[in-house]
C-alpha cells in the first residue's frame, strides 16, 4: 500500500521540504567556509599568542588586569560600566559612593586628590602600588579601587584629554524603577 504524501502549508511535500532543507544547509555551509576564510585573511594576524591560551588562530587575548574585589556585595548588584573623557585641568570632586567601584586609565595619566582610606591603585599584574587617603597618581594601564563609602575623586592634570574605564557593583534594587 502506497503512503500517503503529506504536503506543508506552503504546499510542499516532506521529501520536498527535506530535499530543500539540505540544500540549503549544504549551500550555507559552503558559504560559511567561504565567509569564514575570507575573513580570516581580512583579519591581522595576532600577536604571537601563547601555546597554551588554547584560542583559536587570529584571536588575541590581552589582560589589562586583575584587581581583587575586597569588598564583595553579598546581595545581588548590578555590575555597570562606562567610560569617562576628562579634558585637561577638568576633575570630579570627592564624593563618597555606597558600593565599590573601579577605574582603569585607558588613555593619560590621573591623579586622585586626596581622600579617604579604601582606595588602592593597581597595575597591569594587580599588584597594589599605592593606597590610602593621600594623593596618588595611576598612567595609563593602572586601576583605582574605591571601596563602598570611601570619599574619591580624580582630576586630569595632563595637557591632553584622558579617559577612564570604570565599573561599579551597584546594589540591583539601586538599580530597578519601579
Amino acid at each position: 500500500m502506497p503512503r500517503p504524501t503529506v504536503r506543508s502549508a506552503f504546499g510542499l511535500s516532506r521529501r520536498a521540504a527535506l530535499g530543500r532543507t539540505g540544500a540549503a544547509l549544504a549551500a550555507l555551509g559552503l558559504g560559511a567556509r567561504v565567509g569564514h576564510t575570507a575573513a580570516q585573511e581580512a583579519t591581522p594576524a595576532a600577536a604571537s599568542p601563547s601555546a597554551d591560551t588554547g584560542l583559536p588562530v587570529g584571536v588575541a587575548l590581552e589582560s589589562l588586569s586583575a584587581v581583587p574585589i575586597r569588598d564583595l556585595p553579598t546581595e545581588p548588584f548590578t555590575l555597570v560600566m562606562y567610560r569617562i573623557t576628562m579634558e585637561p585641568g577638568t576633575s570630579l570632586p570627592n564624593a563618597a559612593l555606597p558600593y565599590v567601584s573601579m577605574t582603569y586609565t585607558e588613555k593619560g595619566d590621573f591623579v586622585c586628590p586626596p581622600g579617604g582610606e579604601g582606595r588602592y591603585i593597581y597595575d597591569a599584574k594587580g599588584t597594589v602600588v599605592d593606597s590610602g587617603a593621600g594623593e596618588m597618581t595611576y598612567p595609563e594601564g593602572m586601576w583605582c579601587y574605591t571601596a563602598p563609602d570611601t570619599m574619591d575623586g580624580i582630576r586630569n592634570d595632563g595637557t591632553e584629554p584622558g579617559s577612564l574605564l570604570g565599573i561599579e557593583l551597584v546594589p540591583t534594587e539601586a538599580t530597578t524603577t519601579t
